[in-house]
């Protein structure tokens, strides 16, 4: 008895350590994303719009981008991942905040933080009180292609790359 559960106990152990070191190895399809980036917003010309050009019904969107992108997560589930986003308003009281799809093109998944301003002018706020945070599930088939996720604010882009 005690000579077959010595080497069970010893396979059992080798499998386990060896499960720590390909948890955070490269290998493994978990390991999808890195932490997010900022990189500044350079100006450019007018905005795309957020429908094809040859769409009979077209809304138009008149939220403006948040001022900064302060935090960019990416969030596996067990159908896809989440991605999360929060940025920092330029007065309190905006609301409506989504991250909106503005394009998808060389494996960047790019998405626009849009949030609508309140109709009376807010008082000033500290950045905490001005913070929104949103989140986007995204499907493995949308995510199949892809090696970055960007958000773009006004003033930043935050990414998150594999």
């Amino acid at each position: 008895m005690m000579r077959m559960t010595l080497p069970l106990i010893l396979a059992a152990t080798l499998t386990a350590t060896g499960c720590a070191q390909i948890s955070q190895s490269r290998i493994n399809p978990l390991n999808w994303f890195g932490p997010s980036q900022s990189t500044p917003v350079t100006a450019s010309g007018a905005l795309r719009p957020l429908t094809p050009e040859n769409r009979k019904t077209r809304v138009v969107d008149s939220r403006g981008a948040i001022a900064t992108v302060s935090a960019l997560v990416l969030e596996r589930t067990s159908n896809g991942a989440i991605v999360r986003a929060t940025g920092i308003a330029s007065t309190q009281g905006q609301f409506n905040a989504q991250l909106v799809t503005a394009g998808r093109e060389n494996g960047v998944l790019t998405f626009a933080f849009r949030i609508e301003a309140a109709s009376v002018s807010a008082v000033p706020a500290s950045a905490f009180a001005r913070q929104v945070t949103v989140a986007r599930q995204l499907s493995f088939a949308e995510l199949q292609d892809i090696r970055t996720i960007r958000v773009q604010g006004a003033t930043n882009t935050r990414s998150v790359s594999r």
